[in-house]
């Protein structure tokens, strides 16, 4: 498959077009069954994407133990009731009680923080984008697959998806748990300024960490030098250096109200 790429011994990437940018999807292999992260966001992503990658990895429904979701966002859960079709028998491992209640009937499991999946694969919350985010740390090579979590800078592309993040304080302190784990690599959903979607060896990781609170320094000094201006003139400010995602009003009203200035 031509959008099928290899990253490692166990895991492989398959990038699915969304919108006006992408969404990627990952498949890990273990000793004990295969999990696939996130769905992509439509029937046809499954049908003609998804499906056929895990065929050509010789992933059949028994092999396939584990759909985990990273959040419940359309371009990340979307697939999921199509895939569940041909994947009858695979639990959903998913922070979304949205999706438990959607998806009634169905294997589903609500992970607990460093629940253990397929022997060397750890539940990692990442609280931030949003309520339910999470992400998933492979031990065999200390590498996390964040999905949406980690959104650096924003996603290059497209819309005023700049920093988006809607429970910055508890980011913030998620971003400093990861600072305290073995990461080597780090592999998102999507192309993320300024550093892309894949974040090999250690310095690239903590540059990557850094890039995650760096918006909202910007964002701080901001409102520091212009106390008395309105988000969306803030908001302008921000988007005045163009060279970086385009930030939305949303992201300074939240910072506002979660640091109460």
């Amino acid at each position: 498959m031509k959008n099928l790429e290899k990253i490692n011994e166990y895991t492989y990437a398959l990038t699915i077009p969304y919108k006006d940018i992408f969404t990627t999807v990952y498949f890990i292999k273990t000793e004990a069954g295969a999990l696939l992260f996130d769905t992509a966001s439509y029937a046809c992503d499954v049908e003609d994407a998804i499906i056929p990658a895990l065929g050509e990895l010789g992933i059949g429904e028994d092999e396939l133990r584990y759909v985990f979701i990273s959040h419940n966002h359309t371009d990340h859960a979307g697939g999921l009731g199509d895939l569940l079709k041909a994947f009858p028998k695979a639990c959903i491992i998913s922070r979304s009680e949205a999706l438990r209640e959607k998806f009634e009937g169905y294997e589903f499991l609500s992970p607990s923080e460093g629940k253990l999946l397929l022997d060397s694969l750890s539940v990692v919350f990442i609280t931030g984008h949003t309520k339910d985010s999470a992400a998933l740390y492979d031990s065999r090579t200390q590498t996390l697959i964040s999905g949406d979590c980690l959104q650096l800078y924003g996603i290059l592309g497209s819309g005023l998806w700049g920093a988006n993040i809607s429970f910055q304080p508890e980011y913030a302190k998620a971003i400093g748990k990861l600072r305290g784990m073995n990461i080597d690599s780090i592999l998102t959903a999507h192309d993320y300024y300024p550093l892309g979607r894949m974040y090999f060896g250690k310095s690239a990781v903590a540059s990557a960490l850094d890039a995650c609170l760096e918006p909202f320094d910007i964002i701080r000094e901001l409102i520091e030098q212009s106390p008395d201006a309105r988000d969306e003139e803030i908001c302008k400010l921000y988007n005045s250096q163009n060279h970086l995602p385009t930030l939305g009003e949303h992201v300074i009203r939240k910072y506002r109200a979660s640091h109460g200035i």
